[in-house]
This record gives C-alpha cells, structure tokens and sequence, in this order.
C-alpha cells in the first residue's frame, strides 16, 4: 500500500491513524508531542519535532521523503492544516494549496470570503484592541458573540451582553489565540448573537465536487459558552429546509475555495435562513465520524486517506433508514474533581448503548465548562429512530453519576 505522513494526530486525528493502518498503509506520525497520554496509536513509526518551526519540519519531511517516499501527507488535527499543505505542496502531493489556507484556519479571513461570496451571514467586526471590541459591542449588541480567530472545541467562546463583558471576553480571546505557541495573529472577532438551532455539516470535497454526506444536529451547554454537549446523525429535519442547509454549505465551500479533503462546517438555522459559524478543513471532531458510520454508512476517514492519496472515492451511498447515532457528553459545573464513576445497570446493558466512558479520571483536577476540555465523560449510542436514539442519551446522561 502506501506511505502516508500524519502531521500532530489529536482527536479524530488519532482515529485517522488506526484507520490507515487497518487499511494497509504505512503511517508515520510527525509530533511535538511527548510523555504519558501521547500514544500514537498503531503508527508504524513516531518522529518526535517542534511542528511550530515550519521551515525545520519541512527540511525533515524533505529528508524522509528521500529516504521512504511519501505518498500523502494529511493534518492530525485543525492547527496543523496549513503546516500539512506547504509539506504536501513541497513534496508535489495532493493538498490543499498553501496560498489558499488561510480562510479555512482562521475566521476573520473566513468571514470576508464569505462576505464577498455575497452569503448572508452573521455581522461581524474583526477587532485588535479594547476600544476597538468596546466599539464593535456598540455597533452589533445588545447581545454579541466573541471568539478567537484560531482556535477550535469552542476554547474561549462566549456571548456578552454589556461592553465590560466584551472587552473581558476579548482579552481572554486575545491570550487564547496566542497559546499555541505558534503566536496568533492578534486578533478577535466580535460577531452578531444568532438565535436558532445549531448543526453541523460533514462532507468532503473531490475535484473540486462537494459532497455532503450528513447534517449532524448539535446539543449546547448553557450559554454564555458554546460547549458542544451532544451530537445526533442525522439532524430531525423537514426535507426543504434540509436543502436550503446543503446548498448554503456549497456555496460556502465555494466561497473559501476548499478543493481537496474533508471538511465541518458549522451553522445556525436562523429566521432568514442558514447563518454560517465557522468551516474548516478537517476531520469533525467529538466521535462524530464514528457516528456517521453507525447512522450513514460513511468512512470518513477512508474518505480523507483516499483524496489525500489521489485515489476516487465511490458515490457516496443514501443513508439508512431510519438509523440514528448520537453522542451525549457529561458536564458537571461546579464539580471540581470526584472520586467514583457510576453507571446505572440498566443503561450499561441497554444494547443501543455502545460505549460509555469518562475522559477525565477520578482524581482528575476538573476544569470549568467553558470549552470541551471540561466534559467528564461520554455516552454513544446508535436506535432505529431520532426519538430513541434522542431519548436514550437523556435516559443515559441522567444516570451516570460522579461522586
């Protein structure tokens, strides 16, 4: 088979890896990472450097690549696309060229693709200082959403309602989007309150063709955050308003100019329509290509591995009946570390029920809720319909205890 180059593997990267290797090829995982919890998994070789010196990590990849050709190099994870395209593009493989990187990684450059596009979606000023986040507040509120231009898993997300919370929630953005270590860019965006229910849209585009594959229904924490909680695939939806998700989502994809590889887009289906909230290159996150495959019959991840590698995917196929699979996280605010984990037997033996597990062991310190690092644990669970699967996940979200 191949030889394939897998830049920071983290969440649904580290399930890239494992994919890859069951389907035969050689993995080589290029991480800074080191230590307890760093496991790479079933890789058949592990290259240990700092992936925020571009210019070094590009002279090593030139070097393995002379050593064992390599036949795709993909992202691990959302901080890395960019990295993972000026490798691919210096070793002449398919990626998503560098140039075009850009508004897929960071979102004021996003919001000005879409805006020129002609898309409608949320007001938005992109902001560098407290004046200037205290004047967007003025402009766009009474109630505003700030973010980080850079980051991802809703990291320092959060709605306001006064200038002070404003200017608060940007300097929190502003450290956030410089902790990587790579610097950030320095801004944040300060970005009109959207009032609606939230989904997500996975796919992946091919020759430059999008398809989209499923539209997952999202479950929020309580605001003023945005922690994902809980997912459904696919979303309950009426077949019209369905359409007007996936067309929005094209031209969207359009407008960013992605060409190549998987992508998550997320939205708000507003009053005037859908309302984009970010869209990215990647892997979803959150166990949600496992519950495509449960509910969709999709390999996202063969999908990813086949496009990176030149190769075409097969039509994508209709998805089952019926079928749904969903995830349901466990938040405990207030909780600050607990000492057992408990599962009522009946959930634990309920056949629809497919894995539940914590995250955070006992004994973890327990960080406040405000980004997905906080969640506990997980339920995942797959029920011939959107009620049962739905209700099963309440059903297991209430009976799980953390004393």
């Amino acid at each position: 088979m191949s030889t394939v180059l897998i830049i920071e593997p983290r969440s649904s990267g580290r399930e890239l890896v494992t994919r890859a290797h069951e389907l035969g090829h050689t993995v080589i995982v290029l991480s800074s990472a080191t230590g307890p919890g760093q496991d790479p998994g079933k890789a058949d070789r592990v290259i240990h450097a700092d992936t925020h010196d571009r210019a070094a990590v590009l002279d090593l990849i030139r070097a393995l690549h002379a050593e064992t050709p390599i036949d795709a190099v993909l992202p691990g994870f959302e901080h890395f696309v960019s990295l993972a395209a000026h490798a691919a593009a210096a070793l002449g493989l398919p990626g998503i060229p560098p140039d075009g990187v850009a508004p897929l990684r960071q979102k004021n450059r996003m919001r000005r693709a879409v805006e020129a596009a002609g898309l409608d979606q949320p007001r938005y000023r992109t902001v560098s200082g407290s004046r200037s986040a205290a004047a967007a507040y003025a402009e766009l509120g009474p109630v505003c959403v700030v973010k980080p231009v850079d980051q991802s898993g809703s990291l320092d997300v959060r709605r306001v309602s006064s200038e002070r919370e404003a200017v608060g929630a940007f300097r929190r953005a502003l450290r956030s989007g410089r902790s990587t270590g790579s610097g950030g860019p320095g801004l944040v965006l300060v970005e009109e309150y959207v009032q609606g229910p939230e989904y997500s849209v996975e796919g992946y585009v091919e020759d430059g063709r999008v398809h989209v594959l499923a539209i997952t229904e999202k479950i929020l924490g309580q605001e003023p955050h945005f922690v994902e909680v809980g997912h459904i695939v696919p979303a309950q939806l009426e077949a019209r308003t369905a359409d007007r998700i996936r067309s929005y989502v094209v031209r969207v994809l359009e407008a960013v100019a992605l060409g190549i590889g998987p992508f998550h887009a997320e939205l708000r289906m507003s009053a005037r329509g859908p309302l984009l909230m970010e869209v990215a290159a990647r892997l979803p996150g959150d166990r949600i290509p496992e519950l495509l495959r449960l509910a969709c019959g999709h390999d996202l991840y063969e999908i990813m591995l086949r496009c990176y590698l030149g190769l075409p995917n097969p039509a994508p196929v209709g998805a089952r009946s019926g079928v749904r699979a969903g995830i349901r996280y466990f938040l405990r605010p207030g909780l600050d570390s607990y000492r057992e984990f408990r599962v009522d037997p009946v959930i634990e033996s309920d056949p629809r029920v497919r894995e539940i597990a914590v995250l955070l062991p006992p004994g973890s310190a327990l960080r406040e809720p405000g980004s997905s690092s906080g969640r506990l644990g997980y339920v995942l669970a797959a029920g011939a319909s959107y009620r049962e699967t739905a209700g099963v996940l309440r059903r297991a979200e209430r009976a799980v205890t953390f004393s």
